[in-house]
């Protein structure tokens, strides 16, 4: 028997086995079934048994559309529909329309403007506004002010203000403030000042000063009246009378005139007794 017979024989088996083919057939037997048909070796001249299928059996290949470029598409697949969980309820919004309204109809107390650090506390820090005048503007007439000052430039006439004045520039008329503060200045006229005077060493002073605090390194010729403390640096040169509770002067400093410190005046009698006893 040839290795095709042998084939033949074993597929045989196996789909008799399957129950695919009766047991009852054979080679002679003249009803054959197609698959025996299609295993018996075919003739020279007869033509090849090409097996049938039950149409009612087999599905019809399916037909997918060609796109330009030859590629076939995978066939769309349908989404499984997922069961959304809502969200969660959002909370209920306040409304502050009027809680604002009813904080708007409150009246606001005042608020005290206190220039010591210690006197208060004030709810906001009040911006100081400052004048200035700048270095080549040249003022001929008197200036008068509640704001702070800074003469950078040329005054020709009295400066009047209720608050702090900055000169680095040329005064030529009086001077009263709050504060006053010379870098580099040079001033013609009095200067009256309800708190302190501080002159930096290049500063000339032709005039008289009143005040209550003085801190000079540079020039002055005129008479000085402190109410309270007066400190005379090492390039401080004062031509005239001093009047100071107390003073202070630093090695350097020249001073011509007389000095006179008036802390003592009032309770001197307690000081130094009229005579001086001498018992037996």
């Amino acid at each position: 028997m040839s290795l095709k017979d042998n084939f033949n024989q074993a597929v045989k088996e196996l789909l008799k086995r399957d129950g695919l083919v009766g047991s009852d057939l054979s080679k002679n037997s003249k009803e054959k079934s197609n698959i025996d048909r299609y295993l018996d070796t075919p003739s020279a001249n007869s033509e090849p048994i090409k097996p049938t299928f039950d149409k009612q059996t087999v599905p019809p290949p399916v037909q997918r559309p060609q796109s330009p470029t030859g590629f076939t598409p995978p066939p769309q697949v349908t989404p499984r529909q997922v069961q959304q969980t809502p969200p969660p309820a959002a909370a209920p919004q306040q409304d502050y329309s009027q809680q604002y309204q009813q904080q708007l109809r409150q009246p606001v107390p005042p608020t005290t403007n206190n220039n010591n650090m210690g006197g208060g506390s004030n709810p906001y820090f009040e911006t100081e506004e400052t004048t200035v005048i700048s270095r080549n503007t040249i003022v001929d007439g008197n200036i008068r002010s509640f704001a702070n000052v800074t003469v950078e430039g040329s005054v020709k006439g009295d400066v009047q203000i209720t608050k702090n004045a900055n000169l680095s520039g040329k005064v030529v008329g009086d001077l009263e403030c709050n504060n006053a503060t010379m870098l580099g200045s040079s001033m013609q006229g009095n200067v009256t000042s309800k708190g302190q005077v501080k002159m930096d060493r290049d500063s000339l002073l032709l005039g008289d000063i009143n005040a209550q605090y003085l801190d000079i390194n540079g020039k002055v010729k005129g008479n000085v009246e402190i109410s309270g403390k007066a400190e005379f640096k090492t390039d401080s040169i004062i031509f005239g009378n001093i009047n100071a509770s107390t003073i202070t002067v630093l090695d350097g400093a020249t001073i011509q005139g007389f000095v006179n410190t008036t802390f003592l005046q009032e309770s001197a009698s307690n000081i130094f007794p009229e005579a001086i006893a001498v018992s037996e």
